[in-house]
């Protein structure tokens, strides 16, 4: 003996509800489930075609290029990689703007410690701190656009990494500028 599935129905794709289940004839009137008397709720007609059970298309982007597969009627296609961000360039905005803030410590310290002397010292030790921190804005920075410029258009960030070159640049200047004062003050 072989299972033979049963047939499948197919209901219309217009909306239409399937009909309700048949139920068996010999049961007695007891045993046999109720329907529901009132009528179903009709849903508003939609605008547009029904909506299609199953994944939705995804709209990808067109292929760079299709390569022909030898021997069949298929082809491989490539698509473009999307563009990264210079991981240089974020490293010299961070450092860039850590100059700064140190710097501006240097000034704090060596204005509040002017009094008592240790200005200059205290200032001298958060100087050479800002002056490596701003040093390392600038280079990371000119690193950073010179990897965007070499990546030809696949990389982005030199907005990012002029940023970080300047607020180095600004870093090691006002470093260099509040030690100076620092240094001036304590020694009067």
């Amino acid at each position: 003996m072989t299972y033979q599935q049963p047939p499948v129905p197919q209901w219309p794709s217009s909306g239409q509800q399937p009909p309700a289940p048949q139920w068996p004839a010999g049961l007695p009137a007891s045993q046999q489930p109720s329907t529901p008397q009132w009528p179903p709720v009709q849903q508003p007609p939609v605008a547009g075609p029904p909506p299609v059970a199953g994944p939705q298309p995804v709209n990808y982007p067109p292929p760079v290029r299709v390569e022909v597969v030898p021997g069949t009627p298929y082809g491989l296609a490539v698509l473009g990689a999307p563009k990264t961000a210079s991981g240089v360039a974020a490293s010299a905005l961070v450092a860039g703007v850590g100059s700064v803030l140190v710097s501006l410590t240097v000034w704090c310290f060596g204005v509040a410690g002017a009094q008592q002397g240790w200005g200059g010292l205290v200032a001298g030790a958060f100087a050479a701190l800002a002056i490596l921190l701003g040093a390392a804005g600038v280079l990371l920075g000119w690193l950073g656009m010179r990897q965007i410029r070499l990546a030809a258009g696949n990389m982005t960030g030199r907005g990012v990494a002029i940023a970080g070159l300047v607020c180095g640049a600004a870093g090691l200047l006002l470093a260099a500028v509040g030690l100076l004062t620092a240094i001036v003050l304590s020694a009067r």
